[in-house]
């Protein structure tokens, strides 16, 4: 991740992030008046997106199945203006479906929500916000910490977000998550991903709330709907985690002059199993350890059968 800003499609939640995503490759796609032209533009959009945002399983996901349908019209003989078409309607197809999926699961979170609620987010996250805001509706919600969630600093946008819908917010730095941690009743965030073993792939710094909160006895709950599990984990494959430039940070510039001296700026961590006590997806909730059995349910068999999105690119790159 070069440059120092956060892109876009990092600073925004996974799920938003991947819709906008979905539209430019709407608008990319009118652009394209032959099968080579089109498999160079998307060949060339679906490597740089997931090199942008590596750790977003929903993103890689996403790709997969578009990249999948691509190269299986193509190896059929289908025109590409009829392709176009299909296309098209395979892209609104998964997102009407991401939709959906997020309004499922936030129906199930808001209803799980405890009357009274007082709720320490972390990040900014759609389906986070979905339930926090039909937890309010129905009467459910007492206050929401949100904390800063340097670097990017997106926490000051869902305070803003949850504010404006006449719930009372307490936007804190990172560093004093411990010191509120005693006055919540359970920390609830997003994903990025979630690993074959249950883990979670976030924001930087979810994890050492997720300590806080073992430590303290307080449950944390992730909302993500089942599109976020990452078959790459399953398959053995190693999240990669981005790292921001020193650039990203607020700091004197000599200081990176000096010698012996380095800036770390890693975006997303990940959080073990063990610090988390439910997974609210769309199915319904679920444990840690129940991430295996619900994916057979959803997927129907072993998710090793799923085509690997490298090899995938690398057909649609040699479409001529």
């Amino acid at each position: 991740m070069e440059g120092g800003r956060l892109d876009r499609t990092v600073n925004h939640g996974a799920t938003e992030s991947a819709l906008q995503l979905l539209e430019r490759i709407e608008e990319e796609l009118l652009k394209t008046p032959n099968w080579k032209e089109f498999s160079t533009m998307f060949s060339i959009f679906a490597m740089e997106s997931i090199e942008r945002r590596p750790t977003s399983a929903l993103l890689t996901n996403t790709m997969r199945s578009l990249l999948k349908f691509a190269v299986d019209k193509y190896a059929e003989g289908q025109d590409i203006e009829t392709f176009k078409k299909g296309f098209y309607e395979k892209i609104e197809e998964v997102k009407v479906a991401t939709v959906r999926s997020v309004e499922k699961l936030s129906d199930i979170g808001a209803r799980w929500l405890p009357d009274g609620s007082r709720i320490l987010t972390h990040s900014y996250s759609t389906s986070v916000l979905k339930i926090i805001e039909k937890g309010n509706r129905l009467g459910k919600i007492k206050e929401v910490f949100v904390t800063e969630s340097r670097p990017g600093g997106e926490g000051v946008y869902t305070a803003e977000l949850l504010s404006s819908l006449g719930i009372k917010t307490n936007l804190i730095v990172d560093s004093a998550v411990n010191y509120f941690m005693g006055e919540i009743d359970f920390v609830l965030v997003g994903a990025e991903a979630i690993t074959a073993h249950g883990a979670l792939v976030n924001k930087v710094g979810t994890s050492q709330i997720a300590l806080s909160a073992y430590k303290r006895r307080t449950r944390l709950i992730v909302a993500s709907g089942t599109y976020k599990f990452s078959f790459e984990s399953m398959l053995g494959d190693r999240i990669k985690v981005p790292f921001l430039d020193a650039s990203s940070l607020e700091i004197p510039r000599d200081l990176l002059k000096l010698d012996n001296f380095a800036v770390s700026v890693p975006l997303m961590d990940v959080t073990p199993p063990e610090f988390i006590d439910a997974i609210i997806t769309e199915i319904g909730i679920t444990s840690p350890e129940g991430v295996p059995i619900l994916l057979w349910e959803v997927y129907g068999g072993w998710i090793g059968s799923q085509p690997d999105i490298k090899d995938l690119i690398n057909k649609l790159r040699n479409i001529s």
